[in-house]
């Protein structure tokens, strides 16, 4: 008996429609199951001396809400089947524990005062840094998307390219897109060492070519900044993917391409183990 594959995870917070149309798509290019998981968390430990039964029955009954809007939305667009699922605890928790058994988690981007950033508020950075699975964040604008300038890969020199590399080739293959191989040099390169690193970019990149033939591959290899060229590629593509480091280092992502792209995105962003 064939085991089912994972699940698309889709966390939802509140009026995030971009998310769920986005994940709905991404459930059917997989042809697998859409998991829709939203956290209500009840006060710290201590504040339960306060809590009356009408109070802990409104946080459940604003999570069903929310549950029930997303169901309407996905409902509507069709395509793959959903379990709904309302969850007591803090998103930070219960999100990365939800990526051990999915394919890919989705959310939306954070959008919460500079304040709640800095005490920890943020869940996308957060569960992108820890998850065990592709994270895809995606910032709230009208769907579908209008870009058509395919799938961007970045690569670079310090992390192994090949679970973002593999994640962008099946990506580009089930979208019939378009792969750009976005390869950052490092700066101050020179031409001896910038053509090596072509070369070399152009090697890997024929490898993955024999296991995917249908994608059309695009590289552009350079020394500019790569925050500033990875932005600038979310204004005309429908996904852009990053490498995060193997691993769970609390400092993974606190170089400034992943987490300066996730907050200034404008197309979906996916963040990838390095394997």
């Amino acid at each position: 008996m064939t085991a089912s594959p994972p699940p698309v995870v889709l966390a939802v917070s509140d009026k995030q429609p971009a998310a769920v149309h986005f994940a709905v798509a991404e459930a059917a290019r997989r042809r697998t199951s859409l998991r829709v998981v939203h956290c209500y968390e009840l006060p710290a430990a201590g504040a339960e001396l306060y809590l009356t039964g009408d109070l802990v029955d409104s946080f459940r009954a604003a999570g069903e809400s929310v549950l029930a809007e997303t169901r309407a939305l996905a409902d509507s667009l069709g395509g793959t089947s959903a379990e709904y699922v309302l969850s007591n605890g803090s998103p930070h928790v219960v999100l990365v524990d939800e990526s051990r058994h999915a394919c890919e988690l989705v959310l939306g981007a954070d959008d919460i005062p500079w304040f709640d950033r800095m005490v920890g508020g943020a869940v996308a950075g957060h569960v992108a840094r820890t998850a065990e699975c592709p994270v895809i964040v995606v910032p709230e604008a009208p769907f579908p998307y209008a870009q058509t300038g395919g799938v961007v890969v970045t690569i670079d020199g310090d992390t192994s390219a090949a679970g973002p590399l593999r994640f962008g080739f099946e990506q580009a293959d089930a979208r019939s897109q378009t792969l750009h191989v976005l390869h950052a040099a490092p700066v101050a390169t020179t031409k001896d060492d910038f053509d090596s690193h072509r070369a070399n970019v152009a090697e890997i990149i024929a490898g993955w070519q024999e296991q995917f033939p249908r994608v059309h591959i695009l590289v552009n290899t350079t020394t500019g900044d790569p925050v500033e060229s990875c932005i600038a590629a979310t204004a005309g593509s429908s996904l852009v993917v990053v490498g995060r480091p193997h691993g769970k280092a609390t400092l993974a992502l606190a170089r400034p391409l992943a987490m300066q792209v996730i907050r200034e995105a404008r197309c979906p962003v996916a963040i990838v183990p390095s394997v």
